[in-house]
């Protein structure tokens, strides 16, 4: 585990975390230098990308009050943990900020290094990963999908008593993004929105969702 604070925020990162990384990174079939460093910088770039997602959420919790508020990195994500309920509007808004953070600083870094290029294959793997994690990754976490942070957004602003139709909504799209995901051979894609369709349809049936699909 790695643990440290950034901005005050308490930060924990799973070793899960980078196991996945490296795997979505290619790893396995990283044999030569190069491609060791384009790894490494797909790696760093995930991660710097990733926890300033979670910053925007903890920001906004921030905002609104709560004082006890965590981010932990594992092995399909990061979630920022708070410890205080928050309403419908306030829900959407810390929901929203994650992706809208990490979409802004994307885009802000593409237009800097338009047609940039260095002699670093690490650097420029960290650059073009970073813009691509940020702005790529962000929109796919905006679907109706519980629990990526358009799913919250989804069930917040449908409100409490329609928390089926948010499930509902969210097991159709997650079913539909993994049968096109299976259809062009991503098994891991795949596998990550039928867990999401499966713990959605657990929901449904009233059963507790499994631990690694908790949280924001």
């Amino acid at each position: 585990m790695l643990r440290f604070r950034l901005f005050d925020f308490p930060i924990l990162v799973h070793w899960m975390f980078w196991v996945n990384m490296a795997l979505l990174g290619g790893a396995v079939g990283a044999d030569t230098p190069q491609e060791m460093q384009a790894l490494f910088g797909w790696v760093g770039a995930a991660f710097v990308s990733i926890v300033i997602h979670e910053l925007g959420h903890a920001f906004a919790m921030r905002h609104f009050g709560d004082r006890q508020v965590g981010i932990l990195l594992y092995a399909f994500g990061g979630l920022a943990r708070g410890s205080r309920w928050l309403g419908r509007v306030e829900d959407i808004i810390v929901s929203a900020a994650g992706p809208a953070v990490q979409i802004a600083i994307g885009f802000t870094l593409k237009l800097l290094v338009s047609g940039w290029e260095t002699e670093s294959i690490l650097l420029d793997s960290f650059v073009h990963s970073f813009i691509y994690v940020s702005i790529f990754w962000a929109l796919l976490n905006l679907l109706p999908i519980i629990p990526l942070d358009g799913g919250h957004i989804c069930r917040a602003f449908l409100g409490s008593s329609r928390v089926r139709t948010a499930l509902t909504i969210s097991m159709v799209c997650a079913c539909g993004i993994g049968l096109l995901a299976l259809s062009s051979g991503s098994l891991i894609t795949t596998l990550f929105f039928g867990m999401m369709a499966f713990n959605n349809w657990k929901e449904l049936k009233g059963q507790p969702q499994v631990p690694w699909m908790e949280g924001r």
